[in-house]
């Protein structure tokens, strides 16, 4: 399945017990905390597949050498 992304609006979900991602607009107004695949009452906000680079301190290329 492609990559949730906030990006166009959408916002994905994910079965914790099937591991499933669906968007919003498969969930049920009567069951909004079940999953529409298996039916588990747990769901939770998808995680993007993708990393994020967080920057703490900047080091001299000697410091990253020796730390490296």
């Amino acid at each position: 399945m492609a990559s949730p992304t906030r990006s166009e609006g959408k916002i994905f979900y994910q079965c914790v017990w099937c591991n499933k991602i669906f968007e919003k607009e498969k969930l049920s107004r009567v069951a909004e905390t079940r999953c529409p695949y298996c039916g588990f009452n747990v769901i939770m906000k998808a995680k993007p597949f993708r990393a994020k680079l967080l920057v703490t301190s900047e080091l001299t290329k000697e410091q990253r050498i020796l730390t490296g």
